[in-house]
């Protein structure tokens, strides 16, 4: 996938009946691409019938250390800020090229976000096409709620978020205050599993029922 300033490698999941259906982004975390994320978005084309793409963050001429470098060293980066944030603007050209893709409905869209990853969910929610934003315990370096005030008061939209009591990478104030921002708008659930939900989607009965909770966000507001 060509972008500004480099290009990266991906997995796309077609949905299963090959026709123009809604597209969801799934973002990686620090441990990149692992076999959960891939049997997720195995899940998510085939019973769910999405279009589902994995970009890899991590390739084309980055690593995880230079990726992550950014969002411990650079202040706007840790803010969250909409502009002078590289990250975020390269998760929107990774956006707009995947509305593009012959088989996605651009208008509905859906992303999922998790630690360092899980801002790009919250900026995301502001824009129209993206119906479904999710957001797995959003931490590393960000400050705050996780997005500025100027942006979470444009977010108009239901945002599922996923947290857990005893993560200190997402503490329980930074929800509660991301909360109050929203006013209203993050629909909130808890579990008593550590940083990393995702990759714990298939191994127990909380991340099976956070798994499930997110298809059945898809499936009401992708519809």
């Amino acid at each position: 996938m060509p972008l500004l300033n480099r290009a990266i490698d991906g997995y796309f999941y077609e949905a299963a009946s090959g026709e123009k259906r809604p597209g969801i982004i799934f973002l990686p975390d620090l441990t990149g691409i692992q076999k959960t994320t891939h049997k997720c978005a195995k899940i998510l084309s085939e019973e769910g019938n999405y279009n589902v793409l994995i970009p890899d963050l991590y390739s084309g001429g980055s690593s995880l250390r230079k990726y992550c470098v950014q969002f411990l060293m650079n202040e706007l980066v840790r803010n969250n800020e909409p502009t002078g944030n590289a990250p975020l603007a390269e998760f929107f050209e990774i956006l707009d090229q995947f509305k593009e893709f012959e088989t996605v409905d651009s208008e509905n869209i859906g992303v999922v976000g998790q630690c360092l990853t899980g801002g790009f969910v919250l900026h995301a929610a502001i824009r129209p096409e993206v119906k479904a934003p999710v957001v797995f315990h959003h931490s590393f370096g960000l400050k705050g709620s996780g997005i500025p005030k100027s942006c979470s008061s444009l977010i108009d939209k239901k945002v599922q978020g996923h947290f857990s009591y005893v993560d200190p990478m997402c503490p329980v104030w930074r929800v509660k205050k991301l909360e109050e921002e929203l006013h209203g708008n993050l629909e909130s659930h808890w579990y008593t599993l550590p940083h990393g939900i995702p990759h714990l989607f298939f191994n127990n009965d909380q991340g099976q029922k956070a798994f499930n909770t997110m298809m059945s966000f898809f499936e009401t507001q992708l519809s």
